[in-house]
């Protein structure tokens, strides 16, 4: 597995990650939960995409396959960090986020 997820792609700082990702000449794929928004940016980026709701752990799992590392961008976190977390762990993919939210970190 050496597959980086980014999740919450075209969100404002989602897109910040995935455009630095590329020009540092990598090619993660772009993740989250609307297919029309991440199917332009993919599509301008050159990536992979997969989208799947965050209340939904099968087809979070199912996203999952194959990825060694998920990038979590999708807020609000008090909201999406524990089902992305779970899913990763459940995946055997490392997880990190951008949240800034104290409610979630502690």
């Amino acid at each position: 597995m050496t597959e980086i997820l980014i999740y919450g792609a075209s969100g404002y700082t989602g897109t910040l990650l995935a455009e630095h990702a590329v020009a540092q000449g990598l090619r993660p794929i772009l993740a989250g939960r609307d297919p029309d928004k991440l199917r332009p940016l993919a599509a301008r980026l050159g990536l992979d995409w997969r989208a799947a709701p965050l209340d939904d752990p099968g087809r979070l799992r199912e996203m999952l396959a194959g990825i060694a590392a998920v990038i979590h961008a999708a807020g609000p976190f008090s909201k999406t960090a524990q089902p992305m977390a779970e899913a990763c762990l459940a995946a055997g993919a490392h997880y990190v986020d951008i949240t800034g939210e104290i409610d979630v970190l502690e």
